[in-house]
């Protein structure tokens, strides 16, 4: 238990930011910072509405991906993908990650 041999952590919640990004074949989105919780009618009005669709709408063929995130998963997220202009890549259930945005 010496000084010098002792390693401090913190062990209760960190703080930080949650950030919402996207990457794309020649390009990248800009991050999306997000104050406090996400719900899917937050994602909705702050992430695809203002900057997805805007980009996804000036692409010939669009497939968008999102993980198993609930405010990704949700009825009204799922609705907001009807528009036939853009697919929604599936998510197999007991799929692994594979998201390639956790190695940006």
């Amino acid at each position: 238990m010496l000084n010098s041999c002792v390693m401090h952590r913190h062990t209760g919640t960190a703080p930080g930011i949650m950030v919402w990004g996207g990457i794309v074949y020649h390009s990248r989105f800009h991050l999306v910072r997000i104050a406090g919780t996400l719900i899917s009618q937050r994602y909705i009005s702050e992430v695809l509405e203002p900057v997805v669709l805007p980009y996804l709408q000036g692409l010939a063929t669009a497939i968008f991906q999102q993980d198993i995130a609930r405010p990704h998963v949700a009825r009204i997220v799922q609705m907001f993908f009807v528009n036939p202009q853009i697919g929604l890549l599936p998510w197999p259930a007991r799929s692994p990650y594979l998201s390639p945005i956790e190695n940006m």
